[in-house]
């Protein structure tokens, strides 16, 4: 009681007389990060001085549910936490209800992404989630006069109390442009990207608590702002959105889940929110692993990227860009390390629902990512060619760049040391049907991993109802 009552005077300069249930909530929510934040801290330091090898979990949605009920739980502290906030006059249940769902989910992909974070913090495996800090969910839904009114689902009001933001650990990733080369007098390539746009990924980390343990992982949530400062000279000229037409070019980025890509607009904002997540991931563990060992020699060994479904995965040619771009690694160095660090888990058995990308638009938003893909495309193919010989059926099928489309399943497949789906009947129909041809060159790449269910506090509401009813 006494913490919370002194987060409402630092924090929001009230008293508990004054204090409105918003604040209430967010003070709550304050003692508990500042719990998870110390253990986090502490959990950092062990794999640090262990070296132990890391899981990187990227996804386009968490849905988390909402944190406060959830956290209290897993820290142990629900009960004292439930006293505190009546004893202070408030009441518990009305304040649990009150907070939004994180609007990063709206579905079964993201509830899986939340449950492993869940499942690998409580075993006390070293991971961290990576996703996109929307400023909106998909959408609230009002009925009017009979017919669906889509409005904003605008969680951070509440939400951003268990934010932390890391300024310090920004990185900047680049759009547009185009790749110059340079060649040496040893005939290597030192290609230069010029002419692109930067957007700024501010990570904005939410701590995530492990039941029964002190272990405690991240949630990473990438925020998108513009590194250009406002233009005065078109405020003076009272063309006020022109001067601040490169924030909200940036921000876009970051504003919606899940934008419509039923047009071209749509299709480049989808394509620049998976790039943008996934090279400041990707910087960022770089930059850590390099800091700690000095080199990325042994990347593979400390790290694991595991691709949850295929919107993340232009991480692959992402990390070959820096391995062989900034870090000067071979061809077949960087692939080494690359095949040897990134997983994928699969989600859809349909065809026609494998996600694919003009090459087009890749080429004149991501132009040395598109260099890159051209290349792995190139030397897959020709490994199809020589195990199916005159099959063209079987390589047309499988792939990487075929028809003025990228297929980003097919490339997960192509680089990925291990791909599963979500239950052993997924698994095995991935095995036996979607990716076949690809389980007959490589059967030990096919993995199983069952997705689970964060049951704890279900069982155990369910059993305090039982007993509480007898």
């Amino acid at each position: 009681m006494t913490l919370i009552t002194g987060k409402l005077r630092r924090n929001f300069g009230r008293d508990v007389e004054e204090a409105t249930s918003l604040h209430m909530f967010k003070a709550c929510a304050l003692v508990l990060r500042d719990i998870m934040s110390e253990r986090q801290m502490k959990t950092a330091d062990r794999v640090a001085v262990e070296h132990l090898r890391q899981v990187h979990y990227l996804s386009l949605e968490f849905l988390m549910g909402r944190s406060l009920m959830k956290n209290a739980y897993n820290l142990g502290v629900a009960e004292p936490l439930k006293q505190a906030i009546e004893g202070l006059g408030f009441s518990a249940p009305d304040l649990f209800e009150a907070e939004p769902d994180a609007g990063l989910g709206n579905g079964g992909l993201g509830r899986l992404a939340a449950c492993y974070l869940d499942s690998m913090t409580t075993l006390e495996i070293p991971a961290t989630g990576y996703t996109i800090c929307y400023e909106l969910g998909i959408f609230k839904q009002k009925i009017v006069e009979g017919r669906q009114v889509e409005q904003a689902d605008n969680w951070l009001g509440l939400g951003d109390a268990w934010l932390i933001p890391k300024m310090d650990e920004t990185e900047e990733v680049r759009f547009g442009g185009r790749v110059v080369d340079h060649w040496d007098e040893r005939g290597v390539n030192h290609p230069e990207h010029v002419g692109y746009t930067t957007v700024l990924a501010i990570p904005r980390d939410m701590e995530i608590a492990g039941y029964q343990t002190k272990h405690t992982n991240t949630l990473r949530l990438w925020d998108a702002k513009s590194p250009v400062p406002v233009d005065m000279s078109y405020y003076s000229k009272g063309e006020y959105l022109k001067a601040v037409e490169q924030q909200a070019m940036a921000e876009v980025i970051a504003k919606v889940l899940y934008p419509d890509d039923n047009h071209y607009e749509g299709k480049s904002l989808r394509l620049k929110q998976q790039y943008f997540f996934v090279s400041a991931t990707v910087q960022s563990i770089v930059r850590k692993h390099r800091a700690q060992y000095g080199t990325l020699r042994n990347f593979h060994e400390k790290h694991v990227l595991q691709i949850n479904d295929t919107h993340p995965t232009l991480v692959i040619p992402e990390l070959m860009r820096i391995l062989m771009d900034v870090e000067g690694y071979s061809w077949n160095d960087a692939w080494n390390i690359v095949t040897k660090s990134v997983a994928y888990t699969n989600h859809t058995v349909l065809a026609e629902a494998l996600e694919r990308w003009p090459q087009g638009l890749i080429e004149s938003l991501l132009p040395r990512i598109w260099q890159i893909l051209k290349e792995i495309a190139a030397r897959y193919q020709r490994q199809l060619e020589e195990r199916f010989p005159g099959d063209q059926e079987k390589v047309s099928k499988m792939a990487i760049i075929w028809g003025g489309e990228v297929r980003m399943a097919n490339l997960c497949v192509c680089a990925c040391y291990a791909v599963n789906g979500v239950s052993a009947l997924h698994s095995d129909i991935l095995k036996q049907d979607v990716f076949h041809d690809a389980y007959t060159m490589r059967p030990e790449q096919f993995k199983n991993v069952t997705n689970g269910v964060d049951h704890r506090r279900w069982l155990s509401q369910i059993c305090l109802l039982y007993t509480s009813d007898a």
